[in-house]
């Protein structure tokens, strides 16, 4: 058996840090941010504390990893092509996108939704990187409804991040008590492009 290459190594690790801040995810959502320790997601991780410092520096910059990884995701779905520009058919697959991704990924999405709006981690969200993301999403989508001719797109970016923020709510307290059909979710999507489009 030959010895493995760097290459090996390195995936091995992003392995091992995408598990880690998946165990962190759940605690962070279940017991809360403020409540969790290093030895908690370390044992709950099945990995020391040292170890677990070797990964990450701290609990923020693990809550911070956790955070950017969600960002970068939706960033993704938001702007494929990188260009900061969003056209009509971009937010049309956006929202096709991103309910497809939180039905398809529903736990994942949940518990994400459950970690940011905590007292706790809005503290964390100050950063230059959530803010540089805030950004950008706020001033596309301005740009969007200013395009699109709409009377006051800053009313616009409000309304629909609400929509959007809303179904997230609503996702995290309908999850167990009852499942809201995926045909029903198909016609919110499209009367959100019949309103923005």
């Amino acid at each position: 058996m030959s010895p493995r290459t760097e290459e090996q190594f390195e995936e091995i690790r992003e392995a091992r840090r995408l598990q880690i801040m998946e165990t962190a995810l759940k605690l962070f959502a279940l017991e809360g941010y403020g409540h969790c320790s290093i030895s908690m997601l370390s044992k709950e991780a099945g990995i020391s504390k040292g170890l677990m410092y070797n990964y990450f520096e701290s609990k923020a910059a693990l809550l911070a990893a956790i955070v950017e990884h969600g960002m970068n995701e939706i960033t993704e779905l938001f702007d494929p092509d990188h260009d900061g520009v969003l056209t009509t058919e971009e937010f049309s697959a956006f929202i096709h996108k991103i309910f497809t991704t939180i039905r398809g990924h529903q736990e994942y999405w949940i518990l994400f939704y459950s970690v940011i709006i905590q007292p706790r981690v809005k503290e964390h969200l100050k950063n230059e990187t959530f803010a540089l993301y805030m950004d950008t999403f706020f001033t596309m989508m301005v740009n969007y409804f200013e395009r699109r001719n709409f009377e006051n797109p800053l009313l616009e970016v409000f309304t629909f991040s609400a929509l959007i923020e809303g179904f997230g709510a609503l996702l995290i307290y309908a999850y167990e008590a009852f499942e809201i059909p995926d045909e029903l979710i198909v016609q919110f999507e499209n009367r959100i492009i019949e309103m923005y489009t």
